[in-house]
């Protein structure tokens, strides 16, 4: 059918079908949410790397179910998106066609917040847009794999005609609504919600109208309304428990209201107490900056001073103690080791990790040249002493400053900026690899680079690029490297103070909301 592509995309839930050796086949466009990366891209590769990161197939992965001729059962995935969100994700699977299986996700984690905290306004909860983009040579195979995978929804779903009969009404509506297919081949849209007329709110009517609301078989429903050519996609949601639910609060909110009028009587004893807390903040403030003492003298005491070399680092935290870490650790033969990190977080457990994070970066990778080899042990070190949602990006740079030849990786960093005097201009320069801290076994891309005489390396921490001023917008890489080439012949101190200068001119003195970190060194 012309519109059936369409009407899948329509469709919020995550779909992609893959062949009996996990492959993926087709994905929809939904998987930029999980993976950042077009379906296009994902084609042809595991399912289980290039979604969920992990090397084999999911421990509950029911295709070894369904190829045993049982029925599977939904799974649930808890995993972190490209982004670094944790998503907790339900996972229903089809056997398709010619050895091929459907998969199709539902995203749970706003309707878990919601049962948790019951003071949220309940949201949509719009399944993972469907993409099928099997192309099929018979047009009734294509109209059995699509209803097949539209019934498996638990949203309902109706393709209205242009003359308002039903062109395609799924299990989930006719469910929700008490109904069976052989009542809704005649009939009109409308009297599948037990209408008798028009709907007031029809998009037939009025184009503008995107959603609205019925009433059936004893259910609220929410309904939203898509166009495609003449048609109209109707997608239906069973809110009876969701309005329960705000009914619910609201009832909440009048023991909340009289809670604080109660409340309000003790505030003179809060006034007496709110002296006490000062004091007690002000012993806090000063541990947290003996905190941010401690932190400091764990950074380099000094930059190496090599010859034919100029060295510069500059180094300030949001509050007392901060996450971002650099360092420079001497190796034989020449060698260094040049880092810059920055923690998830701010505060004292960003400033732990980064403590754990350079300890075992100066305990175990002393003297391993490949800069590759030395993130893998780190992040595989890191991962078996944080048991937390907190991760660590590092870009490390492995200098011979006999050659001025490096070799470097990045996990999941800011790129490092490289002036090339030959050439007067600034690059960009990155490699491929997940941050430390979060997935085991991962492999980092290792790059190389060679500095001439008056080129500059370039690190630092996304706290530079991404300050920002009054108006909410950010130094950005434009100013930055303009800055690099501005005071590029500077020694690197008074290059790094110029741009610093240059940043805080551009914030106006607001205080930094991140960590800032810079490290640079020139050969010259």
């Amino acid at each position: 059918m012309e519109f059936s592509e369409e009407i899948l995309n329509y469709i919020n839930e995550v779909v992609f079908v893959v062949d009996e050796n996990y492959r993926i086949q087709y994905c929809s466009n939904a998987i930029k949410t999980l993976t950042g990366k077009k379906p296009e891209k994902l084609v042809g590769k595991k399912c289980h790397l290039s979604i969920f990161n992990r090397m084999e197939p999911c421990d509950n992965c029911q295709l070894e179910t369904i190829k045993k001729n049982r029925i599977p059962i939904d799974i649930e995935h808890d995993t972190i998106t490209h982004r670094g969100f944790r998503k907790l994700l339900s996972a229903r699977f089809q056997q398709l066609e010619n050895g091929m299986f459907a998969e199709i996700i539902e995203d749970r984690t706003s309707t878990k917040k919601l049962i948790d905290k019951l003071t949220h306004h309940t949201k949509e909860l719009k399944a993972s847009n469907v993409i099928l983009n099997l192309r099929r040579k018979e047009t009734e195979k294509e109209h059995k794999f699509i209803m097949n995978t539209v019934n498996s929804l638990s949203e309902g779903v109706m393709v209205v005609n242009p003359d308002f009969s039903v062109n395609i009404a799924n299990t989930g509506l006719l469910e929700m609504c008490g109904l069976r297919s052989s009542e809704v081949k005649k009939g009109k849209c409308w009297e599948i919600y037990g209408y008798t007329e028009q709907c007031a709110e029809c998009p037939y009517k009025d184009r503008t109208v995107a959603k609205s609301f019925r009433e059936s078989n004893g259910k609220k429903l929410t309904v939203g309304f898509n166009r495609f050519d003449q048609y109209i996609v109707e997608s239906i949601r069973d809110t009876t428990k969701e309005l329960k639910l705000i009914e619910e609060i609201k009832s909440q909110q009048k023991v909340l209201e009289e809670k604080q009028r109660q409340m309000s009587l003790l505030n003179k004893d809060l006034l007496r107490m709110n002296e006490k807390l000062k004091d007690a903040h002000r012993i806090i403030d000063e541990e947290l900056t003996q905190v941010g003492q401690i932190q400091s003298s764990l950074l380099p005491e000094k930059l190496p001073e090599i010859e034919g070399y100029d060295f510069g680092s500059y180094y300030i935290p949001a509050e007392h103690a901060g996450g971002d870490y650099y360092d420079c650790i001497e190796m034989s033969n020449g060698y260094w080791g040049l880092g810059v990190a920055d923690v998830s977080g701010h505060g004292i457990p960003a400033s732990v990790i980064m403590a754990i994070t350079r300890a075992i970066m100066r305990s175990y990778t002393y003297d391993i040249i490949a800069s590759s080899e030395a993130l893998a042990m780190v992040n595989e070190i890191l991962c078996d002493n944080i048991h937390t949602n907190d991760f660590v990006t590092m870009f490390y740079l492995v200098l011979d400053s006999a050659t001025g030849k490096c070799n470097f990786a990045s996990a999941g960093h800011n790129p490092l900026l490289v002036y090339d005097k030959s050439e007067m201009l600034v690059r960009k320069i990155s490699a491929q690899g997940l941050f430390l801290g979060a997935f085991d076994s991962v492999d980092y891309e290792e790059g190389e680079l060679e500095v001439d005489a008056g080129d500059i390396v370039f690190m630092y921490t996304d706290g530079l690029n991404e300050a920002m001023n009054l108006q909410r917008e950010q130094y950005g890489y434009d100013r930055l490297i303009s800055k690099i080439m501005m005071f590029s012949e500077l020694p690197v101190s008074e290059m790094i103070n110029n741009v610093m200068d240059d940043v805080k001119s551009f914030t106006e003195g607001h205080p930094f909301e991140d960590d800032i970190t810079l490290l640079a060194f020139k050969k010259l």
